[in-house]
């Protein structure tokens, strides 16, 4: 199933470089659209795949099926996002290549200091290195949205979408409240909003539009 996007890649990579609000606002439009697109694909293609198209229950979305790399339970709920997710990335992939190559990251860590309120973008080499050396502890505090769309400079973000795949149909998809940390009781929305400074996108598959 091909994305049609209407913007040309001239002119998308044009526009984050030194676009007008109202060019911003067509671009944001376009990208939205893919968004949808991506998501739709993802959760039909994993839901056929896992599921043959049945419909889970809570209790069957709750259950266990395995453990995250630190040892916590891992829900169905959480195996299925997270493959839907990965879905969802490779369908982003293949299309933002053609559009704005160089000018897009999925999987993007930051630092963000709210003092100054400055972001600086975390090489994978080094997530990857305080990973294996038992510091991830470093990181906390640090965001991941899954897609930053940029100026042709990382710290200079000019759109941010996450992807929510919720497990029990019919159930509304919300931001994560951070439970603990430095934005302990806030929302990844307002979080994100106060970091890229531009209000994030939240992408929810069989909805019409993003949320922002």
């Amino acid at each position: 199933m091909a994305v049609a996007v209407g913007a040309s890649a001239g002119w998308a990579v044009g526009v984050l470089v030194r676009g007008t609000d109202d060019e911003l606002d067509e671009l944001q439009d376009e990208l939205d659209a893919l968004m949808e697109e991506c998501a739709e694909r993802a959760e039909q293609t994993i839901n056929r795949r896992r599921l043959g198209g049945r419909v889970l229950s809570p209790m069957e979305c709750n259950e266990e099926v395995g453990t995250e790399g630190d040892g916590k339970r891992m829900t169905r709920a959480m195996a299925l996002g997270s493959e839907k997710h990965t879905e969802a990335f490779a369908c982003l992939r293949t299309e933002l290549e053609k559009l704005m190559a160089g000018f897009f990251l999925i999987e993007q860590r930051y630092r963000f200091d709210q003092k100054t309120g400055r972001i600086e973008p975390i090489g994978r080499e080094e997530e990857d290195r305080l990973g294996r050396s038992g510091r991830s502890r470093d990181l906390e505090g640090t965001l991941k949205p899954d897609l930053v769309i940029h100026s042709g400079d990382p710290s200079q973000v000019r759109f941010v979408y996450d992807f929510k795949f919720p497990c029990v149909k019919g159930t509304p998809a919300t931001w994560r409240v951070y439970a603990r940390g430095p934005y302990r009781d806030q929302t990844q929305g307002q979080i994100y909003s106060r970091a890229f400074g531009v209000p994030p996108g939240r992408v929810e598959p069989g909805r019409k539009g993003v949320i922002r």
